[in-house]
């Protein structure tokens, strides 16, 4: 006669249970973290797409940011950190598309402004207050030091805008940080900066 063996086969089901359960929690939060890492490789890639094209408008309107080979503290583009950028209304009947930009000047570069402020808002989490303290096209003589704390302790590359005329230039980009990096994005803004000559 054999023993008895009542319940053996619930034990290992349940042991089972809990591991597949473990697993799929296991998976949960991978996908989640995945998603979250996704979204902040788009919004880097936007903003680096963003940061080229201010910097190609400039360059195709060069006069409004450059004289004798020195980016100007006060030309049409540049925006130092705190300050709204100066943008213009589109000519009636004009979009961003079809507006006429062959004859340069301040006009054309506060419509610029104004038509890739438009695309910064629609490719990345920002608010007006963020661009206004956290957004800068300046002078800067130097790579940014790394971390370069401002004054409200956020690692950012603001610190390299110079007030005085130099010859390179840097675009700064901010965005809300979605993936919670606190290493690359602290304080919950992550910054992209160019730096290049015109």
């Amino acid at each position: 006669m054999k023993p008895q063996q009542g319940g053996f086969s619930m034990i290992e089901v349940l042991v089972s249970l809990v591991i597949i359960c473990i697993g799929v929690l296991g998976m949960v939060a991978l996908q989640t973290r995945s998603v979250a890492l996704s979204q902040d490789s788009v919004q880097r890639s936007n903003a680096m797409v963003l940061a080229n094209d201010l910097l190609e408008l400039m360059r195709s309107n060069r006069d409004q940011v450059v004289a004798s080979d020195k980016v100007k503290i006060d030309g049409a583009y540049i925006k130092q950190p705190g300050t709204n950028f100066r943008t213009r209304a589109l000519d009636a009947g004009k979009t961003c598309l079809n507006r006429d930009r062959s004859a340069g000047g301040d006009t054309v570069a506060g419509q610029d402004l104004g038509c890739w402020l438009n695309q910064v808002k629609a490719l990345l989490p920002v608010t007006d207050a963020l661009i206004a303290s956290s957004f800068a096209v300046c002078p800067a003589s130097g790579v940014p030091p790394l971390p370069a704390s401002d004054t409200s302790g956020n690692t950012t590359p603001l610190k390299a805008c110079e007030t005085t005329a130099v010859a390179p230039v840097m675009v700064v980009v901010a965005w809300q940080d979605v993936s919670n990096d606190s290493l690359n994005c602290p304080k919950g803004v992550c910054y992209y900066a160019l730096r290049s000559e015109l």
